[in-house]
């Protein structure tokens, strides 16, 4: 196997406020298409990865835009209010936000999962490259060809070395240039880059309040379930808050989203996999926080 070592890094650029320093930005297109139990499935995201000299922050375009909004000096509150409800109310969301960083070695992810918000972290590398015959122009990039297996799938991937950068979108890095597509051998799983800039903002932190850290199997095992049908995976005295504005929902500040058409998981855990629980993963256990339920905004909802 092919030993990547990056030879060359991006100068760094100037800081932005409050956050690390940005170099460029890549949108990604992620389409996502397949079978599901409710019928044929075929959603579109929108995607943006951050690229620092050293690190990187894979995420839904528009909570990157609320991050942007919300880091500038001096910014109504009001202004934020508005970004905040724009992601909200975003039908198709990419709801995993991931941060790359070289010097740690590491990764972290993080997602909302109502009632709470939760937190793994992986040790990079995470995938096992290996080269494969082919080339491809991507967003104007000539690409080189290497694939992996991870998660369950088997990668494809068109890294560009002329961005020696070795991110790219959500957890498909490690290869000595800038991931500009990826696709699982099934078809279910496709991430394309359509535009690639400077970058205009800085890369923020996530500051999140009451994020619970767990392992990547306890993450990944409780999201699939969770993706299929959110409302099942929470425990009725967790819930302190609900807060319904323009027809979606919130629990304890954590907004819940419904996968209308099903879901097809980007991974599997090795348990999921091995007990053959692709189609039909155990239900993860609930925990009990106590407390009370106070509707705010519901409409026609009743407490």
């Amino acid at each position: 196997m092919k030993q990547y070592v990056i030879v060359a890094m991006i100068m760094a650029a100037g800081t932005s406020y409050a956050q690390t320093a940005a170099l460029y930005d890549c949108i990604y297109r992620y389409d996502v298409e397949g079978q599901t139990a409710s019928g044929d499935l075929s959603e579109t995201y929108n995607c943006i990865l951050q690229i620092g000299e050293d690190r990187s922050k894979f995420s839904d375009y528009s909570a990157f835009r609320l991050d942007s909004v919300s880091s500038m000096p001096g910014v109504d509150d009001g202004l934020v209010d508005e970004y905040a409800l724009k992601a909200l109310k975003t039908e198709s969301y990419f709801d995993q936000t991931v941060m790359s960083s070289i010097p740690d070695g590491k990764i972290m992810v993080y997602a909302d999962m109502a009632p709470e918000r939760y937190r793994y972290e992986e040790k990079m590398p995470l995938m096992e490259w290996h080269d494969a015959e082919g080339t491809d122009t991507v967003c104007g990039y000539v690409c080189h060809k290497a694939v992996a297996d991870y998660g369950g799938r088997r990668w494809t991937a068109w890294y560009a070395l002329d961005i020696p950068v070795p991110f790219g979108p959500w957890k498909i890095t490690g290869l000595p240039g800038l991931v500009m597509r990826a696709e699982d051998a099934d078809g279910n799983h496709r991430f394309e880059a359509v535009m690639f800039r400077s970058a205009g903002c800085g890369i923020a932190a996530e500051n999140k309040p009451n994020v619970v850290s767990i392992s990547r199997d306890g993450f990944v095992e409780r999201k699939n379930w969770y993706d299929r049908d959110p409302f099942s995976t929470i425990d009725p005295q967790s819930i302190s808050v609900m807060e319904v504005m323009e027809g979606k929902v919130k629990v304890n500040g954590v907004a819940v989203r419904r996968h209308k058409q099903g879901v097809i998981p980007l991974e599997y855990t090795a348990g999921e996999l091995k007990k053959g629980h692709k189609e039909n993963p155990p239900k993860p256990e609930i925990v009990s926080k106590g407390g009370s339920i106070k509707v705010v905004g519901a409409g026609s909802m009743k407490k």
